[in-house]
């Protein structure tokens, strides 16, 4: 039996929104001079990145790599 992993549930554009947040995040932080807030917009920015990869993944497992 396979395990199911949870992101492959989730869509891609909540993730996008993820990912766009910690980069607007991060930019912020940048402009106001502040590491902590840099910090927490580029970690919030590699989630999104690996939820976008382990939902690709699922995907792949899921469907094969050219189910049309």
């Amino acid at each position: 039996m396979r395990p199911v992993l949870i992101p492959g549930a989730l869509s891609a554009p909540p993730i996008y929104a993820l990912m766009a947040f910690g980069f607007v995040l991060a930019v912020m932080g940048h402009i106001f001079r502040d590491q902590r807030i840099v910090a927490i917009g580029i970690a919030i920015l590699f989630l999104g990145t690996a939820l976008l990869f382990l939902g690709a993944y699922q995907s792949y497992q899921d469907s094969g790599p050219l189910d049309f």
